[in-house]
């Protein structure tokens, strides 16, 4: 895809898909690409790779690219590989957007540096997000996730840097719509704003979001899809409906157990979710059983 054809599809919805492990602990490519197989069967838009679900911090920078080279060669031509690419130097951020686009990245999705937090003033990230935009040939996304990093975008420093031809959206994960509502009214038009927690999606939406990169599009993808279809043909009885029930997922399974409940939901719908990778831990049998529960409730309860 064109770079303006890559941007015109950053709309719906997209799993930051998770990273399964074999039982020595290294990266398991056979369940990876089934997963991949399985999301580019579906109506997803793409899937991001190396997000906070696929416990990137965790990862080595090899098997970070790797991973995108079998999800490049997995997806239809159509749909749009995002790849996490911040860390905290601005040069190393550009180096790994560059190899990142190398293997098949059609955006890039960079958090903001946060090590020397107090210093990481909107002069700062303005340099910062300038010269990675400068410095690759591929669109590139910004990633709000407050609650990680501590570091909460002023809506002004976002409208400045979207005025930036090559920063062509975000993903804003702090769950906060009001705070989502005042940075579209700073940004360009065209800025593409992506929900980053189910919960709000329908009401990100509302606001003006064009989508959401969720969680829970790794092992309910339809429910997600079915949310944002509903909104864009204007239903909106059913899409609170289907709201209500990805909202249930949100609280019972996302939130209440993190990345170790992610996986083993994923590997409750028929995905390859597996274990955490250290020091994250497994789930203890007590929560296992609820997370089965609420999974088998939401199926259940609801047809989409």
């Amino acid at each position: 895809m064109t770079r303006e054809e890559i941007i015109a599809s950053l709309k719906g919805i997209f799993p930051p898909v998770v990273t399964p492990f074999n039982r020595r602990g290294g990266v398991d490519e056979g369940g990876f690409r089934a997963n991949q197989e399985r999301y580019a069967a579906s109506d997803l838009s793409g899937v991001v790779v190396a997000g906070s679900t696929g416990e990137t911090p965790y990862l080595t920078e090899r098997e970070r690219l790797r991973l995108v080279e079998i999800a490049r060669d997995q997806l239809r031509a159509s749909q749009v590989l995002i790849v996490g690419t911040g860390l905290e130097s601005t040069q190393e951020t550009i180096r790994l957007s560059r190899e990142a686009i190398e293997r098949g990245a059609d955006a890039l999705l960079v958090l903001p540096p946060h090590y020397y937090r107090p210093k990481m003033d909107s002069r700062v990230l303005t340099a910062h997000y300038r010269a990675l935009a400068d410095g690759v040939r591929r669109p590139v996304l910004i990633y709000s996730i407050p609650q990680f990093t501590g570091i909460r975008m002023e809506p002004e420093l976002l409208g400045t840097l979207s005025r930036h031809p090559n920063i062509a959206g975000m993903k804003e994960s702090s769950g906060d719509v009001t705070y989502l509502r005042a940075i579209l009214r700073k940004v360009r038009p065209s800025f593409r704003a992506m929900a980053g927690l189910a919960a709000v999606l329908l009401e990100s939406l509302r606001v003006g979001a064009v989508g959401g990169i969720l969680a829970q599009a790794n092992f309910i993808p339809e429910l997600c899809i079915g949310v944002y279809d509903a909104f864009s043909r204007n239903q909106m009885k059913a899409a609170r409906v289907l709201q209500e029930g990805l909202a249930q997922s949100s609280e019972k399974v996302t939130l209440a157990y993190g990345i170790p409940g992610i996986k083993l939901a994923c590997d409750l719908c028929g995905y390859t979710g597996g274990v955490p990778r250290s020091p994250l831990l497994p789930l203890d049998a007590a929560s296992r059983r609820a997370v089965a529960v609420a999974i088998k409730e939401l199926r259940n309860g609801l047809e989409y």
